[in-house]
């Protein structure tokens, strides 16, 4: 079931999460078995399935990178089993902040964190005129941009994980 279908929206890069919250709640009632047990068992398995479909799009439409990827995905221009290529001087820069993140200490991580912001930042602002476009109307040397972009954010995102869980195991208390 196609998410963007589903909550009448054209398909679309970004996403405003809260603009489609109403349609969300709307769906969500629409068809959440519970307002249907009267239904017979064939309806109300359909209704599950549309229920369950109404709560993953809306978990990915509340991810920009979950958005981006399946906005991607059903233009055909990305799948699971892409394997992305980085340029060298990204991953020597993604490499960098790694070995930082091993000698983790609070100043580091907050250091760490401004770099990451930073980033990201830059990163979108390389591709913020092209996610506000309809996949329909976007170029194939575009497409390139916003999948490099993809692929860049995921691993800063992996970055951001794991200083915030090197953050957490800092200030954790041990009994």
């Amino acid at each position: 079931m196609n998410y963007f279908e589903l909550f009448e929206i054209p398909l679309q890069f970004e996403v405003d999460a809260i603009k489609i919250r109403p349609k969300f709640l709307e769906l969500s009632r629409k068809y959440h078995p519970d307002f249907h047990s009267h239904e017979n068992e064939i309806n109300q398995e359909k209704l599950i399935e549309i229920c369950a479909a109404v709560n993953k799009g809306w978990q990915v439409f509340q991810e920009p990178l979950a958005t981006l990827y399946y906005a991607l995905q059903l233009s055909g221009k990305i799948t699971e089993q892409d394997n992305p290529t980085l340029s060298a001087d990204f991953l020597m820069e993604m490499m960098e902040l790694n070995e930082q993140l091993v000698e983790k200490n609070s100043n580091q991580c907050a250091v760490l964190q401004e770099k990451l912001h930073q980033y990201k930042k830059e990163l979108y602002e390389g591709v913020k005129s092209l996610l506000v476009k309809s996949p329909a109307a976007t170029a194939e040397i575009e497409f390139e941009r916003i999948k490099e972009y993809y692929y860049k954010s995921k691993y800063l995102d992996r970055i951001q994980k794991r200083i915030e869980s090197a953050e957490d195991n800092m200030f954790s208390v041990q009994y």
